[in-house]
């Protein structure tokens, strides 16, 4: 559901010949709802003891050339007359010379302009704000009018040259400028572990419900493969996941084939183990696991037997546990649905239900397990299964969007239990937009997702830097563009 984007305002002196709210590089004027935040500490504007600060988001929101975003009006429930939304901004990574700098806010309400409110850190020119240096921090202190507006529609957030940091909203009254706090979440955090609060999942039409029958949105990180990055499955990095990042699920990522893979040289007792020690991890956590054989680039028929096998003997162990989500072929190709990757899930579904009658499979699907419509055409007839869909934000933009959510709107029950915010390589450039674009759509549709990957191997969709050797409680410095922006927006959902 996005919309065109504002038009031009030409006319203004620094704007030219005015500017839109697209560019010629692609599809950028979509809304964007994504009120992340941080739950690191710094010094911002913080309220007086009685009243609520809330960060609203927090991470790298590029602008660029008159892009916006959205943050929903739930978050807005404290808005009241004094109350000051505090903007933090830096320079656009995407427009890095830009001669002058400037800011939109808005009613998300045909684009209502909020210019009535007392403005420090920023120069005014009508309804833009503009600021002296991109490296600004802009208070707006809201009217009454401005307040119920945000309350009842939402905010958006437009500029040129200029990326957002943080936007936080102070709901108090009176305000005072410094202080240091930590910034609570938008999304709900609470210390009950996820599985006590939901317990058993199962599939009801094309979501994922809780034992009470609720919607849930399982989300989280997957290890790389274990016969590489196996010191990142411990109980620290777990905890670190669920309390420092918010999630309530992680996949370990299991490779049957490539360099000491499972079947192919690799110390099947230690493999055996990194799994073992996952689900023991995130049971102890009240987290949920999935357990991914990572079938890459082939047929998974040709490693049939012995998917059977290591799925019974993983079942069996853990036969009387909830928590467990089993992937039975992470990204096959060349296979297709109808003849093989179907019939395969009919020999391997079986040998998990003898141990686990009502745990959630989830099957993957030609093409890297990008192409879902083969599954709605002719759908597995089992209880509790799941279809995967992974994409790669610099690479899978709003055609695979578009495939997606057809899907979605047909009833199939999607998991996307692999995506990247860069290239499908796992390297190349770093999309925060494009992967912005697919929160925004994964959230709406309340469709679960797991990011691509908890280690430091030097490439981009690695969470952790490539210098840093801790596996465990990670500063924001030890982690790379896309670990800063996947935790801001693990920090926005309701755990």
């Amino acid at each position: 559901s996005s919309s065109s984007g504002y038009g031009g305002f030409g006319g203004f002196g620094g704007f030219g010949g005015g500017h839109t709210g697209t560019q010629s590089s692609g599809s950028v004027g979509g809304s964007v709802t994504n009120s992340g935040s941080s739950s690191s500490s710094g010094s911002t504007s913080s309220s007086s003891s009685s009243n609520t600060s809330t960060t609203l988001y927090s991470g790298n929101m590029d602008l660029g050339n008159w892009l916006y975003f959205t943050i929903d009006a739930s978050h807005f429930t404290f808005a009241q007359q004094g109350s000051v939304l505090t903007i933090q901004t830096t320079a656009s990574p995407s427009l890095r010379n830009a001669s002058y700098y400037n800011l939109r806010l808005c009613s998300n309400n045909n684009w209502q302009p909020l210019t009535q409110g007392t403005v420090t850190g920023s120069n005014r020119n009508g309804d833009t704000l503009v600021p002296t240096s991109p490296y600004s921090t802009i208070n707006y202190t809201l009217t009454q009018a401005d307040a119920q507006a945000l309350k009842q529609n939402g905010l958006i957030i437009q500029g040129y040259g200029l990326a957002i940091s943080r936007v936080t909203l102070n709901g108090s009254s009176s305000v005072t400028n410094t202080g240091t706090y930590t910034p609570t979440s938008t999304g709900v955090r609470t210390s009950v572990p996820p599985v006590t609060a939901h317990g058993a999942l199962s599939v009801k039409g094309s979501n994922l419900v809780d034992q009470s029958g609720r919607k849930v949105q399982l989300y989280g990180m997957s290890t790389h493969g274990l016969s590489w990055y196996g010191d990142y499955v411990n109980y620290n990095a777990f905890k670190t996941l669920r309390d420092d990042w918010n999630t309530n699920c992680v996949r370990l990522a299991l490779y049957p084939r490539d360099y000491n893979g499972y079947l192919t040289g690799g110390n099947k007792q230690q493999l055996l183990q990194y799994i073992y020690n996952g689900i023991d991890y995130a049971t102890q956590l009240g987290m949920y696991v999935i357990v991914d054989w990572h079938v890459l680039n082939y047929n998974p028929n040709e490693t049939k037997q012995e998917a059977i096998d290591f799925f019974t003997q993983v079942a069996s162990r853990y036969r009387n546990y909830n928590n467990i989500l089993y992937e039975i072929c992470n990204e096959p190709t060349n296979s297709d649905w109808n003849t093989q990757i179907k019939p395969y899930a009919e020999s391997v579904i079986p040998a998990i239900r003898a141990q686990s009658p009502n745990a959630i499979i989830i099957v993957g699907t030609n093409t890297w397990s990008q192409d879902v419509e083969a599954a709605l055409s002719n759908p597995l007839t089992y209880k509790n299964i799941m279809y995967s869909f992974h994409f790669y934000a610099n690479t899978h933009t709003q055609t695979m969007r578009t495939r997606l959510e057809s899907v979605l709107r047909s009833g199939l029950p999607v998991f996307v239990t692999e995506f990247g915010t860069c290239d499908a390589s796992g390297n190349g450039a770093f999309n925060s937009w494009e992967s912005q674009q697919w929160f925004a759509l994964l959230d709406r549709y309340n469709v679960s997702y797991i990011n691509w990957s908890l280690c430091n191997k030097a490439e981009t969709a690695s969470a952790i830097v490539s210098w840093s050797q801790n596996k465990y409680a990670w500063s924001d410095s030890e982690l790379t563009d896309s670990g800063r922006l996947v935790k801001a927006q693990f920090l926005t959902r309701n755990r």
